[in-house]
């Protein structure tokens, strides 16, 4: 906010989550915006020159949320993110019954996990079938966790749609790149690198929100910081030969790092494009479609 350039309040609440509701919607409306904490309130401000438009837009917003009119939502329901979380979940133990009891006759692991040489040689919907393989329980119950606890955080920020769909596409991205830089042979499975694919988005995408927000430096910081320091926390992963049964070392920090680089790409795309993401329900349904479908698809090549 530049001495130059007066700025003005518009709205003003005791509390900060009204103010930041409030201060989002000037956002989604290109509307330059800060928050500031005066005298035990939390108040939006914005240049002089664009007052009123913000007083405009800040009216239809509350006359829209209080007549249930509105077509779409400030933020996604919280309830569709914790379902489709719940979907995730299932889809997990599902196919983790399917590679223990070889359903319908099938070798699942040996058709879907993530061999770097056949991922090179073009196999690539190997990169995505991987993602819902685990070694063992402790594997699944970790990638069951922090996946749901990321998607339901994600949703919040992008939808439910758009946070799964970049799942599917970060854990790809991760697990295709990772298969052309391992020099020796190398096989992998878990959800693992899309997880760390969705904190990477998250971190990206709340950096620049706060940077917009005009918060102060820490505070822009420190999605980033806690991101890096949860990756290394977390560092490890499972890396496996194509017998699950065999003893492995469980690591495989290089899926992580590119699957939490490929989100960090992503999210950061998502950020500077943010007033452009439809939140209505529909929209994201179909997003969450499309994720969906580019992981049958891929199961499909792996049992053609």
């Amino acid at each position: 906010m530049g001495e130059a350039t007066p700025w003005i309040e518009v709205f003003r609440s005791e509390s900060r989550k009204a103010a930041e509701e409030h201060l989002l919607v000037l956002e989604a409306r290109s509307i330059p915006s800060g928050l500031a904490e005066m005298r035990g309130a939390f108040v939006v401000v914005v240049p002089l020159g664009d007052a009123a438009r913000a007083r405009a837009e800040l009216e239809t917003f509350l006359r829209e949320n209080r007549g249930g009119t509105s077509g779409t939502e400030p933020l996604p329901a919280v309830r569709l993110g914790v379902f489709a979380a719940a979907a995730y979940a299932f889809i997990l133990l599902l196919f983790d019954v399917a590679r223990r009891r070889e359903a319908l006759g099938l070798d699942w692991w040996k058709a879907g996990c993530a061999d770097a040489a056949l991922i090179r040689g073009g196999a690539w919907w190997r990169s995505l079938t991987a993602l819902f393989l685990h070694a063992d329980a402790a594997h699944l119950a970790g990638n069951l966790l922090f996946g749901a606890l990321f998607g339901v955080m994600l949703a919040q920020s992008v939808g439910f749609g758009l946070a799964w769909l970049g799942f599917v596409v970060t854990g790809g991205l991760g697990n295709g790149l990772n298969a052309w830089l391992q020099s020796r042979p190398h096989v992998s499975v878990g959800a693992s690198t899309a997880v760390f694919g969705m904190l990477g988005i998250q971190v990206a995408f709340d950096w620049l929100r706060r940077r917009e927000l005009h918060a102060r430096r820490f505070l822009r910081w420190a999605p980033l910081a806690m991101g890096v320091a949860l990756l290394g926390w977390l560092g490890g992963g499972v890396a496996h030969p194509a017998d699950p049964d065999t003893p492995v070392e469980r690591v495989d920090v290089l899926a992580h790092v590119l699957g939490f680089a490929s989100g960090l790409a992503l999210g950061a795309a998502l950020g500077v494009a943010r007033e452009r993401i439809a939140t209505v329900a529909s929209a994201q349904t179909a997003l969450a479609a499309t994720a969906l479908g580019a992981v049958v698809l891929a199961w499909v090549a792996a049992f053609r």
